[in-house]
């Protein structure tokens, strides 16, 4: 169900059609499906969309809220008017995420996690996200995992970071549970599923966590085996190649003038030996015009 205000009927099939989309990705990449009736709500400016969420919601594009009725999500129309539709369909797939989780877990789970989730489910990582994260946890910048269980960051940095590390640390997760997002989500949605949930708020059991995520993040190997199986390789191929193409039109820019500098040398050079040829000949035509010279002629 869609609801909107009146100047926003072109958005109503977009948004239905690119919901049940979404729906299907869920499905696709959850333990079970996502069967609930779901209520979309189109906030036209970002004024509205605030009112109805809440001032914490400043930079989001959308928000889930779990209701007693069906599964709400308010679209900040505003921002997507100018993110375009591929960022509608993955902001649609971001927020099903969380609207899954919370009907299907039996105990709320840390910001962190759900974010994390929802980011890889809508497959919003990107590369430059991998090396944001990696640079952070070198130079020690990192949040501690614990102070995001609640709330993130309002620094509009911070909160960016706070994003990034989520991701990173899930991802972490799904390689130690074999490389499936539904397999790590079935450990938490099944049978103990109440107790494994509570392990991600123990302050011991997190702070272990993040002492392991950071050492992995340190480790250059890992880091490069973490791009490979987060299918992020094709980018630092497409980073690597913009580098050679690069380097190969300096190199030749280089050697092009390498050869201006040698053409010149080449073109002084054939100059000098014509100069040199022209003072010969005409020595010589001197010569004869003045006759055999006696042997003891200086």
């Amino acid at each position: 169900m869609v609801e909107y205000q009146r100047g926003d009927e072109r958005w109503v099939d977009d948004v239905a059609s690119r919901t049940d989309a979404a729906r299907r990705v869920i499905n696709r990449l959850m333990p079970d499906a996502l069967l609930a009736e779901l209520r979309i709500v189109v906030a036209p400016t970002k004024r509205d969309f605030l009112a109805l969420a809440g001032g914490w919601a400043e930079h989001a594009s959308a928000v889930a809220l779990r209701t007693r009725g069906a599964p709400t999500v308010i679209i900040n129309a505003e921002v997507l008017r100018q993110a375009g539709p591929t960022a509608l369909s993955q902001t649609l797939v971001h927020e099903l995420a969380h609207c899954y989780l919370g009907l299907r877990a039996k105990a709320p789970f840390p910001r962190w996690f759900e974010e994390g989730v929802a980011r890889i489910a809508a497959d919003e990582v990107t590369f430059e996200d991998s090396l944001a994260v990696a640079l952070a946890a070198v130079f020690r910048r990192t949040i501690p995992l614990r102070d995001l269980s609640q709330h993130f960051p309002a620094d509009p940095q911070r909160q960016r970071l706070a994003y990034q590390q989520s991701s990173s640390v899930v991802r972490l997760l799904i390689e130690e549970q074999g490389g499936s997002l539904s397999k790590l989500l079935g450990a938490y949605l099944g049978d103990g599923g109440e107790r494994r949930i509570s392990e991600l708020w123990n302050p011991l059991l997190v702070d272990a966590l993040d002492l392991r995520w950071r050492s992995t993040l340190r480790s250059w190997r890992s880091f490069f085996l973490f791009t490979m199986s987060s299918g992020l390789f094709w980018g630092g191929v497409a980073l690597l190649t913009i580098l050679a193409w690069a380097f190969k039109r300096w190199r030749n820019a280089q050697r092009r003038r390498e050869w201006e500098e040698e053409e010149k040398i080449f073109t002084t050079l054939e100059e000098e030996e014509k100069e040199v040829g022209t003072e010969n000949e005409d020595s010589q035509e001197e010569d004869e015009e003045e006759g055999p010279r006696p042997p003891w002629y200086g």
